[in-house]
């Protein structure tokens, strides 16, 4: 399973890991700034660059190539932090989509490989809809559990679900570059090329969602 530290040179391992130069800290000041709640083992994140008000990331902190892997990982408490913000985030936020890329140690396809997941409050429907009309094949699951079997054959995978619905595609070609990005960004009409976060960076977004999370919950709170 997973392992400790920055071992695959990935943002996202860089700065869990206590690395003080990544690219949100070269883009915001503060890292502590994007913590909306956080375990041992894991964390809730705002997105660097956030589509929508209410875009977070969920992470195991130990480096796992997909979130199916850290939920199978008995030794992980990711499923259970998971459930305890999703619920406080729908407090917040309102009904959710949740969409990850995930990789594998043998074909880490994602473009940042340390398991993350897409928090949106965003409806489902026009995200999977978008997904079928590119041409993937969507399977659906009913539970976290059927979710975490994903990681045994070791093929990457693109989720999109709403906690209690499931949809999964193995994708038979390569798909555009922050594929789920542009998919998220279509159903509020952002055009593809302004999905890259690298690209376009939405600062009042990201902290108009600190500051609705901070209304609703207290601040740092730790579940």
């Amino acid at each position: 399973m997973g392992i400790l530290g920055s071992c695959d040179r990935s943002d996202l391992c860089a700065e869990f890991s206590g690395t003080s130069d990544t690219e949100f800290t070269r883009t915001y000041a503060k890292p502590s700034d994007r913590y909306l709640a956080q375990t041992s083992d894991s964390v809730a994140v705002v997105d660097l660059s956030p589509l929508v008000v209410g875009h977070v990331l969920v992470c195991p902190r130990r480096h796992y190539y997909s979130a199916a892997e850290a939920i199978a990982d008995s030794a992980c408490g990711f499923q259970s932090f998971l459930g305890r913000f999703l619920h406080r985030y729908a407090q917040i936020f309102g009904d959710f989509t949740i969409l990850e890329h995930g990789s594998t140690a043998a074909m880490p396809t994602a473009c940042i490989s340390h398991a993350h997941l897409h928090v949106l409050p965003l409806a489902l429907e026009p995200v999977i809809n978008r997904m079928v009309d590119d041409g993937l094949s969507l399977a659906l699951l009913d539970s976290w559990q059927g979710f975490s079997d994903l990681c045994i054959d070791e093929s990457p995978y693109y989720l999109a679900a709403d906690g209690n619905r499931f949809f999964i595609a193995r994708p038979q070609q390569r798909m555009i570059s922050q594929y789920l990005r542009v998919v998220a960004g279509a159903s509020v009409a952002i055009p593809s090329e302004e999905c890259d976060w690298a690209l376009v960076v939405r600062r009042e977004i990201f902290h108009q969602t600190i500051h609705r999370w901070a209304v609703g919950a207290a601040e740092g709170v730790t579940l």
